[in-house]
């Protein structure tokens, strides 16, 4: 039997910013490789209502309850699991080669 010495990649984050558009760059690396993602304007909108959504309809939270959990925290939670979620995305070869631009 042949044994196959395939080290697992992953593709990992090194770095995000929100340009003055209001575009979200992640900057990532798989392998020796490194690619840029542009996500349009409007990525942060999308991010809160999805996380309103979620928490209203499937928690049960009031308007109130989700407002006070955004202002408090929940903004930054939310966009370090959309950034996760993304790069997640990208964690296989197939996905990864679309970023080629």
């Amino acid at each position: 039997m042949l044994a196959l010495d395939k080290k697992k990649i992953s593709t990992k984050l090194i770095g995000f910013w929100e340009d003055a558009g209001g575009q979200l760059w992640l900057d990532m690396k798989r392998g020796s490789e490194e690619k840029k993602l542009v996500i349009g304007y409007g990525w942060l909108e999308d991010v809160w209502e999805s996380a309103q959504e979620y928490y209203m309809d499937n928690e049960g939270w009031s308007e109130k309850k989700f407002d006070n959990y955004w202002e408090n925290g929940g903004e930054d939670k939310e966009i370090d699991e959309y950034i996760a979620t993304t790069v997640d995305n990208y964690d296989d070869d197939s996905t990864w080669e679309e970023l080629n631009w």
